[in-house]
């Protein structure tokens, strides 16, 4: 787990070093660069050293004959099966580590070794006899990697942040990723907020020429449920969960884990049990206040994690989140390299700091249960209305009967919520269930400041394909399909990678595992959820190891009471950026639909919190963007 930055181009090793200063977070162990002069191409590494702890392992690391180079940012769960296999090919190895098997890998079989590979990665190898540049990230979208194509080269990074040190990276704003943020929270494509930067999306590699032309290819495709599933045991089921948390505690540092006192990060740490002794699984959780304005889903998470403890007799360190985390909005946003605006990027924080003053490099979480076997509310909402449109007229009925409940309640805000996907038909549900808002799509479309021709729906349903390629599927599935490739790699995978990172702390994600994802493809939708239930078989698996209370206790966020801490502490805040002032000197954002949009908010009317907060966010972000220096141009180029 490290931080990569590189180039191909005319830049000097001074604009490497400052964005090597950008990512020294991910990397506190060790940094250093390489550079091939004759073809313009430097590559730097920060190192978070966890497999083979000796200086032989860091990067750039290249092959004995000296033709390949690597920086590679993450980790290889089999690397010690991949390892074998090319000793019994004649490879002499010079470590220990997962990263010269990648790179002798690489060496063997070049792009097609991606195939192999189990783990989560961002990396690029340089081949100085062909003087070609290979990037990859991994399969799902676990480890970040941004890249800017330029005219006149090619720059590539762990996070944005390190890429607008050069002053040849314009500073742009992307109006269809401004449209993505507002209409739900992250932005599902390649684009990021700079037109200049893009993110190489999950599951795609690329090859950049001497020229620095980019050829871009995808290597993996997220699999789909099969139409004809047959029932799944849940013992085959809890084998192989068993078996991927075990290789994914490979590391020669100390590895914990994050235990909320929910069902997955309780069947984590359950599983984790199993492979080692208990004692040695130091487990953190998040302690919110209770919300008493009863405005936000946030239940005991620590009541849950602190009986769960007990009964696994782990280890359990309570981190306590306040309304204090409002202050430290602006630092996050600029760390998330996003104007994200989700308080469980602080709290996962906040949590990887505990860690790594415990001296745990590594934490196991349980993110992606919900979106391989459902969990969210947007779930249920799916199957209700699956089930209503089988009979003539019941889902317009049911609409019309809910959909005005107000939203002064959890429930209220659901069945209103609920009341709207209802009316919809099951492409337009499946788009608008992505959305935290229920702030009709016509009043999105009016907060954008944008050209005629464009328009936010052409920005914000970056689903088009995906919506075309499974319409065979029952509509929870196809939901799924939406989470995989766009929530979840776009909000929770960026969130707990750079939150992490910023502490030192790598976070794995073991619910993730291309080997549960297949799994998950052939479990039928009626193991997966019903009316009341979410994760059934998930839960049926782990009925003898979680207590009664875990494996039934309904879905809450993993977060902060965002509503009622907008309507007190952030009430200034929210005030101060939505200003006409404000948004008019932005010029983002139309100053009249703001308007109308507060007093939404501030009137309880609709469920605006989300969309509102997240443009406080883009402003915000925008103002962060614009203290950051960039290098001066005489310093980022090479002399002529």
């Amino acid at each position: 787990m490290c931080g990569i930055a590189g180039f191909l181009g005319p830049w000097s090793d001074r604009l490497l070093d400052a964005m090597l200063d950008r990512l020294s977070h991910r990397g506190p162990d060790g940094r250093a660069l390489w550079r091939d002069s004759e073809a313009n191409f430097a590559v730097g590494h920060a190192r978070l050293s966890i497999i083979d702890l000796s200086a032989a392992a860091n990067q750039p690391m290249h092959t004995a004959d000296g033709r390949y180079v690597i920086s590679f940012n993450g980790e290889i769960y089999n690397f010690k099966e991949l390892r074998r296999e090319l000793e019994s090919a004649g490879v002499v190895f010079r470590t220990k580590s997962d990263t010269e098997v990648l790179l002798r890998l690489f060496e063997c079989e070049g792009q097609a070794c991606l195939s192999r590979l189990s783990g989560i990665f961002a990396f690029a190898v340089w081949d100085r006899t062909s003087r070609h540049l290979f990037i990859a990230r991994d399969h799902l979208g676990v480890k970040p990697l941004y890249y800017a194509a330029l005219p006149h080269g090619f720059l590539f990074a762990s996070e944005l942040k390190a890429l607008t040190v050069c002053p040849d990276v314009s500073r742009d704003i992307d109006a269809g990723c401004v449209a993505n943020h507002l209409a739900f929270v992250w932005s599902s494509s390649a684009s990021t907020m700079l037109k200049s930067v893009r993110k190489l999306r999950p599951g795609h590699c690329a090859w950049i020429d001497a020229n620095a032309r980019l050829r871009i290819e995808r290597y993996y495709e997220i699999p789909q449920p099969s139409p004809r599933c047959e029932r799944v045991e849940p013992a085959a089921f809890l084998s192989l969960f068993d078996r991927v948390v075990a290789d994914q505690m490979v590391a020669d540092v100390p590895v914990g884990a994050c235990l909320s006192g929910g069902v997955d990060s309780s069947a984590v740490v359950a599983s984790m049990c199993r492979a080692t002794d208990p004692a040695r699984i130091v487990t953190f959780c998040a302690s919110v206040p209770k919300d008493r304005t009863h405005a936000d889903n946030f239940g005991d998470d620590i009541v849950h994690a602190r009986e769960m403890a007990r009964r696994l007799e782990v280890p359990l360190v309570e981190v306590p989140t306040t309304a204090e985390l409002i202050d430290q909005l602006p630092r996050m946003l600029w760390e998330l390299d996003e104007p994200t605006g989700d308080f469980a990027a602080l709290q996962t924080r906040l949590i990887a700091a505990e860690a790594k003053r415990r001296g745990i490099k590594v934490l196991l979480t349980g993110t992606g249960g919900d979106d391989l076997f459902t969990g969210y509310g947007r779930h249920v909402a799916a199957f209700i209305w699956a089930a209503l449109d089988q009979i003539p007229y019941a889902r317009g009925l049911t609409s019309r009967l809910i959909r005005g409940f107000p939203s002064r309640s959890v429930l209220g805000r659901r069945l209103g919520r609920l009341g709207q996907l209802l009316a919809l038909s099951e492409d337009e549900m499946l788009t608008e269930a992505m959305s935290f808002s229920n702030w009709p799509a016509a009043e999105r479309t009016s907060l954008v400041a944008m050209a005629p021709d464009q328009s936010l729906e052409s920005h914000s349903a970056p689903f088009g394909r995906l919506l075309g390629n499974t319409r065979e599927l029952h509509p929870v599935e196809r939901l799924l399909q939406l989470d995989l490739h766009g929530f979840v790699p776009d909000l929770n995978l960026n969130y707990t990678d750079k939150m992490g990172m910023q502490e030192g702390v790598e976070l794995r994600v073991p619910l993730l595992d291309l080997r549960l994802v297949a799994f998950a493809m052939q479990v039928p939708i009626s193991q997966k959820i019903a009316v009341w239930q979410t994760k059934r078989i998930l839960r049926k698996a782990m009925a003898g190891r979680l207590n009664w209370a875990v494996l039934h206790r309904a879905k809450q966020g993993f977060g902060v009471p965002l509503r009622a801490w907008m309507a007190g502490p952030a009430r200034g805040l929210i005030v101060e950026m939505t200003s006409p002032r404000v948004v008019t000197s932005r010029g983002l954002f139309d100053p009249a639909a703001v308007a109308r949009l507060r007093n939404a908010f501030d009137q309880n009317r609709s469920d605006v919190a989300f969309i509102l907060f997240t443009l406080v966010c883009i402003e915000i972000w925008c103002r962060q963007l614009s203290c950051q220096p960039s290098l001066a141009s005489t310093d980022a180029r090479t002399a002529a």
